[in-house]
């Protein structure tokens, strides 16, 4: 019986949204390096959808403080050579 990893490795649908996780958590990873630190519990890696990354954060005072450090955390994301183009913050419940 095939693991769940080894099923999803061979459906080419559930291969790439694995694809587009990891890539998000990459995301994620960088961006944390480069915000305050009392912010990294606010937020989490959303999806990642043709060159634009969503950023989910649980309250209204870190979304305006992150959208202040927008061209910031773009710069780090590319630098790590994913291809984002554009950051979503969207404010999660």
């Amino acid at each position: 019986m095939p693991t769940v990893l080894q099923a999803i490795a061979e459906s080419n649908t559930l291969s790439h949204l694995l694809d587009r996780m990891a890539l998000s958590g990459a995301c994620l990873t960088a961006v944390l390096k480069r915000i305050p630190l009392g912010l990294h519990t606010s937020v989490s890696a959303g999806p990642l959808t043709d060159g634009e990354w969503c950023l989910l954060i649980s309250n209204a005072s870190a979304v305006a403080k992150l959208k202040q450090l927008e061209p910031i955390m773009l710069e780090a994301i590319q630098a790590n050579g994913i291809a984002v183009q554009s950051i979503r913050f969207k404010r999660s419940y």
